[in-house]
């Protein structure tokens, strides 16, 4: 009976026990596992966060890429539509010189043609006036010094009214340049051309000077032929 109650007593003391001793590593258990679990999430959020850092980096560097393509492409179009315009400025340019010059080059052969006219009706005063007696020499020797001068002159003007101006351009940055220095060459061109329609009329109006110290006032021509202006 004595030992069944030292028995009771002292499991009761030992189930007693247990409870307190096992507390305290229960306790630093869960704290043990709270810190693991702390550190896991501070972990997780760490690479979430550089994982965020990233793809921020990577979309910036993607935009920046974007961006600096767009620039590029507006700036293509920017520079295909400069280079639109200055091609059709250039060709407005050469069609202006090309219709400048066969207007000009027509109204040359119209005014040598007016001029091979007058010649004409000169040449038949002065055969009368040769067939009357009178001394037509100088007459004729003006008149030879004029076919010559309107030969040279339409062969000039020819020679003129089938060239082609074309401008040639070296870049962007010199096509006004390149335009200018056409736009002068056929001034010049036509400039020479006019020279020798200016010589043809000036030698037609010296034969009419001629005829008229021979026949006097008789002599008529065509005012608006030997007084037609070279120029246009």
């Amino acid at each position: 009976m004595i030992r069944r109650s030292i028995f009771i007593a002292a499991l009761t003391l030992i189930v007693g026990i247990i409870p307190v001793a096992a507390a305290p590593n229960t306790a630093q258990g869960l704290r043990a596992e709270a810190e693991v679990s702390r550190a896991a999430a501070r972990e997780a959020t760490k690479q979430r966060w550089e994982e965020l850092k990233t793809n921020r980096e990577a979309k910036r560097e993607e935009i920046k890429a974007q961006v600096q393509a767009k620039r590029k492409e507006v700036k293509a179009n920017v520079q295909k539509m400069r280079d639109a315009r200055k091609k059709q400025v250039v060709e407005r340019v050469q069609a202006k010189l090309n219709d400048v010059n066969a207007r000009r080059t027509e109204h040359f052969l119209k005014v040598l043609e007016r001029l091979s006219t007058v010649l004409d009706k000169i040449v038949s005063r002065t055969e009368k006036a040769k067939a009357e007696g009178k001394n037509v020499t100088s007459i004729e020797t003006a008149i030879a010094t004029a076919r010559t001068a309107i030969a040279s002159a339409e062969s000039a003007v020819n020679t003129q009214k089938a060239k082609t101006y074309e401008i040639t351009v070296t870049n962007d940055t010199t096509a006004r340049n390149d335009a200018g220095a056409t736009v002068k060459q056929m001034q010049e061109d036509l400039r020479a051309v006019q020279d020798t329609v200016q010589i043809a009329r000036n030698a037609v109006q010296n034969v009419f000077k001629e005829i008229k110290t021979i026949v006097g006032s008789s002599a008529r021509t065509t005012p608006s032929a030997t007084g037609s202006s070279v120029k246009q």
